[in-house]
Parts: C-alpha cells; structure tokens; sequence
C-alpha cells in the first residue's frame, strides 16, 4: 500500500518521469496506472461526493499521497471542486483505463501547481522524494 501511496503521488506531482531512471525504487508507470484505476473504480461514488463537496476520504487521500500539508487541505479541495467536471469526466468508470487513471492522477497535481500554497508542497514533496533516493541509492 505504500508503494501505492507513494506512487500516486509521484504522478500528482509529475515526477515519474524524472525519478523512472531509479526502478528499483520507483513502481512501473503501468504498476502506478493500475493502481489509480482502481483506486479510482472503487471510490467512484465517494469521489462525486467529495469533488462537490471539496472534502471528504478522498480528497483527503490524494492530499496525503502528496504530501499536502494538514493546513492545505482546504485549498486542496476548492480547487478540485472547482474542476469537478472536468474531472469526473476523466473519471468515468466506463472509459476508465490505466492511462486514463494516471492522467487523471496528473491533472489533479497540474491543477493544484496553479496555486501557491500548494506548489510549497510540491517543493517539499521533491526535496522528500530526492532524499529517499539518495538513501537508495547509498544503500546499493
């Protein structure tokens, strides 16, 4: 579940590709693909809710797989409520595929760089991401 976490993060952020070099590390842009298509399949309903609400489980889960801080959390959610459609669109379970999950993933993560408070996360998120693999890497 970890690796999961960790790697829907990496695609809010778009940092897969960068970080890909270190696949000993990283999980497989298919492996990350999958697992945001079923995340996504199995909180269908949840995330309409949440995405109208701009709060909620899920919400509150893609904060954490991104490392946006507790006191963002609001802005995090105005700002997918605010693209609600747009992404529930890219959400549809019918047409929903791995790809389409990971684009998903990256739309959340570029639309949350448009705000300020949130692109402080990404930094952190980067520098947090950069250390790990320094840790890895010395480790090998």
């Amino acid at each position: 579940m970890a690796l999961t976490v960790l790697g829907l993060g990496v695609v809010i952020w778009q940092v897969y590709e960068h970080s890909e070099r270190r696949k000993g590390f990283q999980p497989s842009a298919k492996e990350v693909g999958r697992a945001a298509q079923v995340y996504l399949r199995a909180r269908t309903h949840q995330l309409r809710e949440d995405l109208a609400l701009g709060a909620g489980p899920t919400v509150e889960d893609l904060a954490q797989a991104a490392r946006i801080r507790r006191e963002n959390l609001d802005v995090f959610g105005r700002l997918l409520r605010s693209h609600r459609q747009e992404l529930l669109a890219l959400a549809e379970a019918k047409s929903l595929t791995p790809d389409r999950a990971r684009a998903w993933l990256e739309r959340v993560g570029e639309l949350a760089r448009t705000e300020p408070r949130l692109e402080e996360d990404r930094q952190a998120f980067l520098l947090r991401q950069e250390g790990v693999t320094q840790a890895v890497e010395a480790t090998h």
